[in-house]
């Protein structure tokens, strides 16, 4: 921009400088000469200006034409990366409501165990305490074992005593029916000679009352 703006002042200096040149021509013409010459060397000057200018605006159109496509290249590169910015945000967008949800999972879970495991404590300290009324009632039932076993011992022996009395009574009972027995027996033959007897006292006692009657001869 700086070459360019020097290029035109150079311009407005020869067109400065030829205007009066002309109007001196048409009474000098050895000054006409050399304002011709000096217009040449200046219009010269001012060729290799432009063309200086030429090329350093050619030389700067190219460095730009380069910065432009260096910027196309940044843009469709920043446009590249815009868009898989926005595939890599919405697969971390995805990402994250998944682990959200597996979060949400986990402590949905951790909440129903810990209630599990309250209702497990309560369990346990409702098994404890039943646990030590079993014992009392184990050692209670001990006590009355032992007491009821105490108690069969003790029947035990009355009933060895009972059936030795049992078995004693049988004896005595076989025996007593052996003497009853023996004494019915001999009472039967007791009352069988009581009743020969008896007879024979009848007999006797009317034999001898028959021969009381009797008239001695």
């Amino acid at each position: 921009m700086r070459n360019f703006l020097s290029i035109n002042r150079a311009l407005l200096t020869v067109m400065i400088l030829t205007v009066p040149a002309i109007a001196l021509a048409r009474t000098d013409v050895p000054a006409k000469l050399e304002q011709l010459k000096e217009n040449v060397s200046a219009s010269q000057a001012n060729l290799d200006q432009y063309e200086q200018g030429l090329q350093t605006v050619v030389s700067n159109l190219s460095e730009t034409e380069k910065a432009l496509k260096t910027i196309e290249n940044q843009k469709a590169a920043i446009l590249k990366q815009t868009s898989q910015s926005a595939k890599d945000k919405a697969s971390v967008d995805a990402a994250k409501s998944e682990v959200e949800g597996h979060l949400r999972g986990e402590r949905d879970r951790l909440a129903a165990e810990e209630r599990q495991m309250e209702e497990l404590k309560m369990a346990l300290v409702k098994l404890e305490e039943n646990r030590q009324k079993r014992i009392a009632n184990i050692a209670v039932y001990e006590e009355r074992i032992k007491s009821v076993e105490g108690e069969q011992a003790g029947w035990s022996e009355r009933s060895q005593s009972v059936n030795e009395l049992d078995a004693a009574l049988r004896v005595q009972e076989e025996q007593a029916r052996a003497e009853q027995k023996r004494l019915m027996a001999k009472k039967a033959e007791y009352e069988e000679e009581i009743a020969k007897w008896k007879k024979q006292v009848r007999i006797s006692s009317r034999s001898v009352a028959n021969f009381g009657r009797l008239k001695p001869q």
